[in-house]
């Protein structure tokens, strides 16, 4: 078996100063539910979810990595093992590519976390996918969100047009070039 092998669900576990990305658990479904059916969460992401909703999203996260190659980690805190949102490259049907996205806790906002977090998993993207670009879908008004991804050097290219993203803030972020 290999690791895009889909009876094979394969997650590595990335660590930076602060964070483990890591697979998905059972017990991240009640935190990460509390954090959809908060307003002030999700006031960028089209409004509050439940439970069942959160569950399906989970599963598809954790679906995405034997069928993408690539998908959300969840996110710790390594100092208290606690679980405060998630990270990754998210490639949906239909997706205009490869999506670095974040979505951290709303009591931990401010801390850098974000940033932190997505930069690890597009310096994952880099050494594991083929990808010669990514791209970041923000709603326009979400301004913390669109610093975080100007900080990790996406520029801005314009508007979606169609499909989820039509209004959305596109954002791309070329692979490094070496040299």
């Amino acid at each position: 078996m290999t690791a895009h092998d889909p009876t094979t669900i394969t997650i590595p576990t990335l660590a930076t100063e602060r964070l483990i990305l890591r697979g998905w658990k059972p017990a991240d479904i009640d935190p990460y539910a509390a954090m959809n059916a908060d307003p002030e969460m999700m006031r960028h992401e089209g409004g509050t979810f439940g439970q069942a909703a959160t569950f399906r999203l989970v599963a598809e996260l954790i679906g995405l990595w034997p069928l993408r190659g690539c998908g959300m980690w969840a996110l710790e805190l390594r100092e208290t093992g606690e679980f405060i949102g998630r990270a990754g490259l998210y490639e949906g049907w239909d997706w205009p590519g490869i999506e670095a996205a974040w979505t951290v806790r709303r009591d931990q906002w401010g801390r850098g976390l974000a940033t932190e977090a997505a930069a690890a998993a597009i310096e994952w993207g880099w050494e594991n996918l083929a990808a010669d670009h990514l791209v970041s879908v923000i709603t326009p008004e979400n301004v913390a969100s669109r610093r975080v991804a100007e900080k990790l050097g996406f520029r801005m290219t314009g508007r979606g047009d169609v499909g989820p993203w039509k209004d959305q803030a596109l954002y791309r972020l070329d692979r490094p070039t070496a040299g």
